[in-house]
């Protein structure tokens, strides 16, 4: 590699997402070009070895609702005014651009960071969730990106994506921080399964909503023939009418042992919930939560229409579980080795390294 000229990473503050699909790719730069992730995030990258981290100053004011100065339709979603960190924000993104001058910036994920950083003259790469994003500023920051990103394989696109969109994607695949893990391993968890009783597992990712604890406290008691594991945040507790058949882990940093000791697993549409799931290779019941251009909406129908998942687009009622939870557990989990692949992050860095160099990269 005769360019050793950096390469920078733009990552965005909501979730652990956006951070950790930086860090499994940033990982194949390392010892080849120095490595920059920006980000108003640094929290996801305590410890972290892989580069160099820039604290950007926080893009919104922590006495105004960030969903007020949403501009929709706009070639901006969101450009807010008289926010007092916004100018020093940018101008340390321009200042690191024109200090360092990187190869490339990824972008993960912000279609202003994506514009702004075209617009400092270096060539972008900016990362593809799923979701109806058919708007001006998708648009127009995926035509002024080198290239696209997508977190998922081409099996799950979105039906509505335009035909140039899919033409400009490297898809990385489904990929976890598990993929590799041996299952031959003894699993102490499977100590606290309750004989005669079928397991639950019910986790959220530091993306979603806390548990609402009363709900599935009433869930697990209507449905006593199963176990129920809760990970992640709850909202309360309520110690007074636990039923027994129902435990709480809390936040747990290594979740793999949960889901391999599960007959089902229920969470949300977040892509590392989705494909953790996956590496566990469990029937699955999504619940997407809420979020802009219905993104976790569009991933689940795409994992029901192969077959990965049963889907709940509402809180089910009391009664619907007995026959959710019998569909779900005949799920074929071998379906997510279809979509599996375990080289996609390094297919990604090849493919963006052929291209550094090339006229037409630099030119997009």
């Amino acid at each position: 590699m005769k360019d050793k000229r950096p390469i920078g990473f733009y990552v965005h503050h909501h979730g652990s997402g956006h951070a950790t699909r930086v860090r499994q790719l940033a990982s194949y730069w390392m010892g080849k070009r120095p490595v920059h992730v920006l980000t108003s995030a640094p929290r996801f990258f305590s410890g972290w070895k892989g580069g160099r981290v820039h604290i950007l100053p926080p893009d919104v004011s922590p006495d105004r609702d960030p969903r007020t100065d949403l501009r929709h339709g706009r070639v901006f979603h969101y450009a807010p005014v008289e926010v007092d960190t916004l100018p020093e924000r940018m101008a340390m993104i321009s200042g690191f651009i024109s200090e360092f001058r990187p190869v490339a910036m990824v972008v993960d994920l912000s279609v202003e960071v994506s514009q702004f950083c075209r617009l400092c003259g270096v060539p972008v790469i900016t990362t593809r969730l799923h979701g109806k994003r058919d708007d001006l500023a998708h648009l127009e920051a995926w035509r002024n990106s080198a290239a696209l990103l997508a977190p998922f394989p081409a099996r799950m696109e979105d039906e509505h994506t335009p035909s140039w969109v899919k033409d400009k994607t490297i898809y990385l695949g489904a990929y976890s921080r598990y993929d590799g893990r041996p299952d031959n391993l003894r699993n102490p968890l499977l100590r606290d399964r309750m004989p005669g009783r079928l397991l639950a597992v019910v986790i959220n990712g530091s993306g979603g909503g806390a548990h609402d604890l009363s709900y599935w406290c009433t869930v697990a008691k209507r449905h006593d023939h199963w176990q129920w594991w809760l990970l992640g945040e709850c909202l309360e507790r309520a110690e007074a009418e636990f039923p027994g058949n129902l435990s709480i882990y809390g936040h747990q940093l290594d979740t793999y042992p949960f889901l391999r000791a599960a007959d089902v697993v229920i969470g949300s549409g977040g892509t590392n919930t989705v494909f953790e799931i996956g590496a566990a290779e469990k029937p699955f019941c999504c619940l997407p939560e809420e979020r802009p251009f219905e993104e976790q909406l569009y991933k689940a129908k795409a994992l029901a229409r192969l077959g990965l998942a049963t889907v709940c687009t509402e809180r089910p009622k009391l009664e619907e579980w007995a026959a959710i939870l019998e569909k779900t557990r005949h799920l074929d989990p071998n379906g997510w080795r279809k979509i599996r692949r375990s080289n996609g992050l390094e297919f990604a860095y090849q493919q963006l390294e052929n291209t550094f160099t090339l006229k037409s990269f630099k030119n997009e």
